[in-house]
């Protein structure tokens, strides 16, 4: 009997070394796991501050932004670990305002450090949530397994959206100009915002299409006007631009064309030459388009006919001069329905003259060179950027 009690306490003692062993061999572990993570933690901190700072130092922001953005990136450095989460949530609150950066490639970089900070503080506060419940369990805290070691605590900072990439694609657009010299723009908005600016036809490439069948594509579909990819000398300019539209953010890589409009007159009228804006729109045709006066005009295609057959035309006066037919707007889609809003001949001197959103903005300035290079019919064979 006295053996069999021993060997029962042997084995309890046995079982309960064991335990001791393993648990705080486990223990162990989890206090070097969550030190290890912590110190990714701290690596993926110190990118995001770095990527901070070289957005600041781009240009792209005002001064007082980038002098805020500055300090915070300061205070979030030397910050010690008891005070980093709160100066770390200043720093994400403040980046979360931010408007994407002047180079995209520091704006990529600043959200790659910011996805990896997510990524960092997830795995650390894992490694604490398994480390303190470990040392919660009562046989931890009667054999004082975790030692004077200290306990840990979460890193908790707000993960606000994270802004996406860019969405990059390449369009092609055309500088459409008529006999006199006049350039054909469209008048757009952001629906979501309210803006208004003014863009030459064109549009993305689709498929495997080539960018001059992509540009007489989109000058068919926005205006009604159908050429041919011969009928086009180019590209002539090249030009890259950010900008959020409808809610996404899109790199462009757009490339111009020249051509010249067919069966266009060139008749002007001194309201246009004016650079004047249009007052407001009206509605023709259950579309709206812009006007200088405010009325409609009546919608007849050029043979004098009514519109009836199924075609939208919109004509906008006195932009359009009487002689200049209205566009056909029948192929536009649904989104150009929304934003594309009418359209004007411009004259060089109403460019030079407005204070009103166009794209290109270099558009007045290089128009002329434009013309040169349509009445050569030759390309430049290192094509441009502009602004």
């Amino acid at each position: 009997m006295t053996t069999a009690v021993v060997v029962v306490l042997l084995v309890v003692l046995l079982v309960a070394a064991l335990r001791l062993w393993s648990t705080a061999n486990r223990l162990d572990r989890l206090h070097v796991r969550t030190e290890a993570a912590w110190s990714a933690l701290e690596g993926a901190l110190a990118r995001r501050v770095v990527a901070t700072r070289a957005v600041a130092a781009a240009g792209g922001l005002d001064h007082a932004q980038a002098e805020e953005l500055r300090r915070l990136a300061d205070t979030a450095d030397t910050a010690d670990r008891r005070h980093r989460a709160d100066a770390e949530n200043d720093l994400s609150r403040a980046l979360s305002a931010v408007p994407p950066a002047s180079e995209p490639v520091l704006d990529a970089e600043l959200a790659d450090a910011a996805e990896r900070v997510v990524l960092a503080r997830r795995f650390y506060n894992d490694a604490v949530r398994d480390t303190r419940a470990l040392r919660a369990v009562w046989f931890t805290r009667v054999f004082g397994l975790a030692g004077r070691a200290a306990m840990p605590d979460y890193f908790e900072i707000v993960e606000y959206p994270q802004r996406s990439l860019p969405l990059r694609r390449t369009a092609a657009r055309v500088v459409l100009v008529d006999d006199s010299g006049r350039v054909l723009l469209l008048s757009g908005t952001d629906p979501q915002v309210g803006s208004r600016w003014w863009i030459t036809p064109g549009g993305g490439i689709e498929n495997d299409e080539d960018l001059a069948a992509t540009a007489v594509r989109e000058l068919a579909e926005e205006t009604g006007i159908r050429l041919s990819p011969a009928d086009l000398v180019g590209p002539i300019w090249r030009r890259v631009a950010r900008f959020v539209f409808t809610g996404i953010d899109y790199e462009q890589t757009e490339f111009y064309f020249v051509a010249r409009a067919p069966g266009r007159s060139g008749a002007e009228t001194a309201t246009e030459s004016g650079g004047g804006l249009p007052d407001r729109p009206v509605q023709v045709s259950g579309r709206e388009s812009m006007t200088d006066t405010g009325r409609a005009s009546t919608m007849t295609d050029p043979t004098g006919e009514a519109a009836t057959s199924g075609r939208t035309l919109v004509a906008t006066r006195p932009t359009d001069s009487p002689a200049d037919p209205p566009l056909d707007v029948s192929g536009h889609t649904d989104e150009e329905k929304l934003t594309l809003t009418g359209h004007r001949w411009w004259t060089a001197a109403a460019l030079a003259g407005t204070d009103e959103a166009i794209y290109p903005n270099e558009l007045s300035a290089r128009l002329e060179a434009a013309q040169t290079v349509l009445l050569s019919g030759v390309a430049p064979d290192q094509v441009p950027d502009v602004n």
